[in-house]
């Protein structure tokens, strides 16, 4: 196999078992099912067996590195990051760099990032800056250059390295791409390493708006700058078109890590109570740190109330606070009723409920089983698509006839040529 046939099996499980399926056959112990396919070349058993076996002693990690090593050897990058990363874990970091080097002299950029970090870890900056040095016009090496080799005797030679500080994109999404021409923040963050922490929020603050847009990343990290270093007077001065949202936040964990937690809980609550569905979720999670569990409930669920058809991440919050404090009941009822009140998406409503089934220990009941909940197993197999297979594997596991799982999925995605999502053609 080589990393383009990796890549397409990645990409289509043509002669894979699907993840979410590896999950259940593991979780229903089918390990020799396991075993079987991963022998067969099975990146998803095999990365699974692995992550299984990597905590069992010096022999487990010898398996799990058994397991993976025949992906890796190919170059395939998601092989070679799994293994450099259980080495790096274990502490064998000059295994890793040996792993990851390969890839990283080929000019690969997240081999390069990763090596970088450790070399950075056993202390050879120089090193670093010599192997990102030459590519920081690739914004996220550059950023990495920065984090990692800024303040170590070499910061001349690293602002000499550093694309120019560009003005931003004029087409509004412009910035979202790593390889956009805005360097702002890569220069602002190099400043506050190198102590220059007024220098990097003017730089910041005459960019978060250009040409009349409003940069988000620009006004984010400006928030968070300030709130690093205590400036507390000019959090509570964040123009309110230019990223309040970002100050409040930072205001609010300011006040928190100072232990004013009645401070921090009134501005959220203030927020909160406009109608700001973040400043809420926000808030949640403050009071739920704290211990203030039915008080964070209370606030999602009002929030959730008026958020309309956008309320999934307010009822996951809900529902994880509940299942913390052992009230997983109440989460499933919560569920069931607010989806009896405002309708909308049933497989959704049993997503939901198997989550908090799960993360309460409990079996995924055939009452809550997520994917094509209401069709049958024939509808199913008629369906022509690779969530409809994936759906009926996972609910053979679950009746124990994971031979049958499997035949199913041979039958229905191997030598097919599809994008997960897609009809089977």
């Amino acid at each position: 196999m080589d990393r383009a046939g990796l890549d397409h099996r990645h990409r289509t499980y043509d002669g894979w078992i699907p993840p979410t399926v590896v999950a259940l056959l593991h979780e229903h112990g089918h390990h020799d099912v396991l075993r079987q396919a991963a022998s067969g070349g099975d990146w998803f058993c095999a990365r699974r067996l692995a992550e299984a076996a990597s905590g069992a002693g010096p022999d487990g990690r010898a398996t799990a590195l058994a397991l993976l090593e025949p992906f890796a050897a190919t170059g395939w990058w998601p092989a070679v990051d799994t293994v450099a990363g259980l080495l790096a874990e274990w502490e064998r970091d000059d295994e890793a760099v040996v792993v990851l080097r390969p890839l990283a002299d080929s000019g690969h950029r997240y081999a390069l990032r990763d090596l970088a970090r450790l070399l950075a870890r056993q202390g050879h900056v120089d090193q670093v800056v010599a192997l990102l040095g030459p590519r920081a016009a690739d914004l996220t090496l550059a950023e990495e250059l920065v984090e990692l080799a800024a303040g170590h005797g070499r910061d001349a030679e690293i602002a000499a390295l550093l694309p120019d500080v560009g003005t931003g994109a004029t087409d509004p999404f412009g910035f979202w791409s790593s390889d956009a021409v805005d360097t702002v923040p890569l220069h602002a963050r190099f400043l506050e390493l190198q102590g220059r922490t007024d220098e990097a929020i003017d730089l910041l603050g005459r960019h978060v708006r250009v040409e009349g847009v409003v940069y988000a990343d620009h006004a984010e990290q400006l928030a968070r700058l300030l709130g690093r270093h205590g400036r507390e007077a000019e959090l509570r001065a964040f123009p309110t078109d230019e990223g309040e949202e970002y100050a409040l936040a930072a205001l609010a964990e300011l006040l928190e890590e100072q232990d004013r937690i009645p401070e921090a809980v009134a501005l959220l609550g203030r927020s909160a109570r406009t109608g700001n569905p973040h400043a809420a979720f926000g808030l949640a999670e403050l009071l739920a740190r704290h211990g203030r569990h039915d008080e964070a409930v209370e606030v999602l669920s009002t929030v959730a109330e008026t958020a309309g058809g956008d309320s999934d991440w307010i009822l996951h919050l809900l529902c994880r606070i509940l299942v913390d404090v052992g009230r997983a009941d109440d989460a499933l009822t919560y569920i069931g009723d607010y989806f009896t009140r405002h309708g909308g998406n049933h497989q959704e409503e049993a997503f939901m409920k198997a989550a908090v089934l799960k993360s309460s220990g409990r079996a995924v009941d055939a009452e809550a089983e997520p994917g094509e909940l209401a069709r049958s197993d024939e509808e199913l197999r008629r369906s022509g698509t690779v969530d409809g297979a994936i759906a009926l594997a996972e609910r053979l596991v679950r009746r124990g006839e994971p031979q049958q799982a499997i035949a199913h999925l041979r039958d229905r995605l191997d030598g097919v040529n599809v994008v997960r999502g897609q009809n089977l053609r």
